[in-house]
């Protein structure tokens, strides 16, 4: 049996998530269709390193794929690609170590949030950002950005966890949190309605995420930006460790996983612990 990693990028619009489910459109069980018409084999196993929910996208999601076909992995990505609905794109397959495991050998994931904040909708950019714009004063990007840095560090991040998860640990390390506004959007990708200064990016790198953190750190620094709480409220609701004391939840539209990074050795102590669901 061999070990493929696979690096994939997906528009998540029309899908239910990654995770398979029958009778529902999944990227999962899409890419499962795809090796199951290249290699013949009747139940390929596929495991992502994030169970992205539905309406999220991503660039970078990381795969594995369990197989017995002696097919060189230089050459399933176009194999793949030529079996895959246009919204699911392989970058890259090749050769992992028979211990590999997607989930348990990944030690950092960075995700990014867009946020539209201009007077107009984007019409072209819809369904990859979330649209705060029309009853919203204009957003303090640079308070946002004061308040996550409240973020930073390994806490406890239970009060930006969702309910419903089974996890006995909520410990994370936030390596890297930016917000800013990004007006390096170019008009050349899509046509825009607006400015390209009307939209807010954050980023965040974290040894792990917990369900919907992502989305739950937008919503709450949301409340900061509209001037609705001071930047140090973040940290009160972090000290809190209870969900209700925050913001929304964000919506999923404008979440984007941007890559996976992985290593041979995972000593994080609540890593047996890890099941991403962002």
């Amino acid at each position: 049996m061999r070990t493929l990693r696979f690096t994939l990028a997906y528009d998540g619009t029309h899908f239910h998530g990654w995770q398979y489910q029958p009778g529902r459109r999944t990227v999962q069980g899409c890419v499962m269709d795809a090796v199951r018409k290249i290699t013949g084999e009747e139940s390929p196993l596929v495991l992502g390193s994030s169970r992205t929910d539905t309406g999220v996208h991503a660039l970078g999601q990381l795969a594995a794929v369990w197989t017995e076909s002696r097919i060189p992995a230089d050459a399933f990505p176009r194999a793949m690609n030529a079996n895959l609905p246009e919204d699911i794109f392989v970058h890259n397959a090749e050769e992992e170590s028979e211990t590999f495991h997607p989930i348990r050998n990944t030690v950092r994931k960075r995700y990014r949030y867009v946020f539209h904040n201009g007077p107009h909708s984007e019409i072209f950019a819809q369904n990859y950002c979330w649209r705060v714009g029309r009853k919203t004063t204009r957003l303090d990007a640079f308070k946002m950005h004061e308040s996550a840095q409240f973020l930073l560090g390994t806490h406890d991040f239970a009060a930006f966890e969702n309910r419903g998860s089974p996890r006995e640990h909520s410990v994370r390390t936030i390596f890297d949190l930016t917000v800013a506004r990004e007006a390096s959007c170019e008009t050349k990708i899509f046509p825009l309605v607006g400015n390209a200064d009307d939209f807010i990016v954050l980023e965040v790198e974290a040894d792990g995420f917990l369900y919907n953190m992502v989305r739950n750190i937008a919503g709450t620094i949301f409340e900061v930006g509209r001037g609705h709480r001071p930047p140090a409220w973040v940290g009160e609701v972090l000290a809190s460790k209870n969900r209700d004391l925050g913001g929304m939840t964000a919506p999923p539209q404008g979440l984007f996983l941007l890559r996976v990074e992985t290593a041979d050795v995972v000593e994080n102590p609540f890593k047996k612990h890890f099941s991403e669901d962002s």
